[in-house]
């Protein structure tokens, strides 16, 4: 199976959205979201824009599908703000991380699942952000066991815990330039 893996552009937007819509799980049972894993929030079109056109959104695609997105942004625009983003920030911030990149959501379409979609994504990821940060910050929900497994998996490394929104969050980092 062919996978290449690129940035995304504008044009990839639709397709985007709606892999992040599939992907959260919505009509499962909190057991199933946990097991499938899930991506949180609602991302408009114009949200997503700045994705893209910010640091970037990167895509892995076979032929004409997309199998998956990786999602980075610039954290100084968050840092203020409130939730998750915010709470990875402060955290990362007292790991001692002085110059990261956040990444996140990520998702990988269920039919291309674990053939190291994710994987070719975090490198996109580090290839393309490596010149600008040294590390990327990311949280995942507590009770969204998959992603956790995957992204210890991927050789994450733990920074801490926080909680946003009366929900509780695990803040994962790891280099860029290695």
């Amino acid at each position: 199976m062919e996978i290449a893996v690129r940035k995304a552009t504008l044009d990839d937007l639709p397709a985007i959205a709606a892999l992040l819509r599939a992907a959260r799980g919505d009509g499962l049972s909190e057991r199933e979201r946990a097991e499938r894993g899930f991506v949180q929030g609602n991302l408009s079109d114009q949200v997503l824009t700045r994705f893209i056109t910010g640091t970037g959104a990167f895509v892995a695609v076979h032929g004409d599908e997309l199998a998956g997105v990786a999602l980075t942004s610039d954290p100084a625009p968050l840092a203020a703000g409130e939730g998750p983003p915010a709470g990875t920030i402060q955290t990362a911030r007292a790991a001692g991380m002085a110059d990261f990149a956040l990444y996140g959501p990520v998702a990988v379409d269920p039919r291309f699942q674990g053939r190291g979609v994710l994987r070719l994504l975090v490198d996109a990821v580090k290839k393309s952000l490596s010149t600008a940060y040294d590390e990327a910050a990311l949280f995942v929900e507590l009770t969204n066991e998959k992603s956790l497994a995957v992204h210890r998996h991927l050789g994450m490394r733990e920074i801490g815990e926080f909680t946003a929104g009366g929900r509780r969050y695990l803040a994962f980092a790891f280099a860029l330039n290695d």
